[in-house]
């Protein structure tokens, strides 16, 4: 999986979590301090999302970071 590919995936995991908690973009932006476009570039996979700023999107949906990773199949070694 190339890095683009593993961004639109970890994106469409944290806009699926969002969404499962019934929250708006705008919604996790207020929480998180965040402008709303820099969250849709991250969950649309335009925008690497930092450490930091992923813990608090975890933390603003009440969840564990480990839920973003759930549908992103890595390869074995």
């Amino acid at each position: 999986m190339d890095d683009k590919e593993f961004l639109k995936l970890l994106g469409k995991e944290i806009s699926d979590a969002r969404k499962s908690k019934q929250m708006s973009q705008v919604d996790v932006c207020s929480i998180v301090n965040m402008d709303k476009p820099n969250l849709s570039a991250i969950e649309n996979g335009r925008q690497n999302v930092t450490s930091l700023t992923l813990k608090k999107i975890a933390d603003a949906l009440d969840v564990k970071i480990e839920v973003f990773f759930k549908g992103i199949d890595r390869p074995r070694s």
